[in-house]
């Protein structure tokens, strides 16, 4: 490969091969991006293969949303629950919604060459919550659980899915193909980088066209964690579907009693601030009395 061609068929072999690391791709976009001075393609390759900083804009791919896992303790009772996210107030309910791999490529690679090796066993991740972080945890601790007397936080997690390194991998080399494949159609397979850039303004526009059709369209790609949890994409019960959310309790083993009374609760309780009601939270601390695992269900 030189500064006067760019060959789009040599990355699409390294694409197809799913043996090949996608470190080489990435890095020869890069190159192509820095040739024609295109900086989206720059920023975008330079991201996957050096990683995100957390100000950035994450992709979809690259999100899971976790649980929240506290360990609680007094005199009398010491265990790790289940905190549920949602009932965080602003903003940290937000800050903790997902839990973002910032990692570069090689590690995305590592951690997936790990999971296939590991034969099942490594099935989830952990990063810790720092301790500026465990007071707002606390004010819910002492809502969910006041009938144990004032429980301590001394510790939380998040928990997500290590599925998401296989299914980040796989995301950026479909994205990349279809990347390479739009610009090959577009400019042809072998691109004359001097003729390229006789129209470079242009010619640069409709590659960043490409790439935000290609990067910006779709529902997400986020993956829940929790061996109760059946919901594998956060549209799957959407706002008003009652019949789906009915359905999703009593696969649960929600009691129908409770499934009725929830079921008219969301009909009627506005959210605030995106935040759940207090009718709802009221709810989830019944649940919460009737099973410790109750929370980990509906969470």
């Amino acid at each position: 490969m030189n500064e006067n061609n760019f060959i789009l068929q040599e990355v699409i072999d390294e694409l197809v091969n799913p043996s090949k690391s996608l470190s080489g791709p990435l890095m020869k976009l890069n190159y192509f991006g820095r040739l024609i001075k295109n900086k989206e393609l720059i920023n975008y390759t330079s991201k996957e293969i050096k990683g995100y900083d957390p100000s950035d804009e994450i992709p979809d791919y690259r999100k899971t949303r976790p649980k929240l896992q506290t360990h609680v303790k007094n005199h009398f009772y010491d265990q790790s629950i289940e905190v549920p996210v949602s009932m965080l107030k602003a903003p940290f309910n937000k800050g903790l919604e997902f839990l973002c791999i910032y990692d570069g490529i090689s590690v995305i690679e590592n951690m997936e060459e790990e999971l296939k090796n590991s034969n099942g066993s490594k099935k989830e991740f952990y990063r810790p919550i720092p301790l500026e972080m465990l007071h707002p945890i606390q004010d819910v601790v002492d809502r969910l659980l006041p009938q144990y007397g004032k429980l301590y936080v001394q510790s939380a997690q998040t928990i997500g899915n290590a599925n998401i390194f296989l299914e980040a991998n796989s995301a950026i080399r479909e994205n990349l193909l279809e990347l390479v494949m739009d610009i090959g159609e577009k400019f042809g397979f072998n691109i004359e980088i001097n003729s390229f850039k006789a129209n470079n303004e242009e010619n640069n526009k409709t590659i960043n066209n490409i790439m935000n059709n290609i990067f910006n369209t779709g529902d997400g790609n986020v993956i829940n964690t929790g061996d109760n949890n059946e919901i594998t994409n956060s549209s799957t019960i959407t706002k008003g579907d009652i019949e789906n959310l009915q359905k999703k309790f009593k696969e649960l083993g929600i009691d129908d009693v409770d499934i009725s009374e929830i079921t008219e609760i969301v009909q009627t309780e506005e959210l605030n601030e995106d935040q759940l009601g207090d009718k709802s939270k009221g709810w989830i601390m019944k649940i919460m009395e009737k099973s410790m695992d109750g929370i980990g269900k509906i969470s």
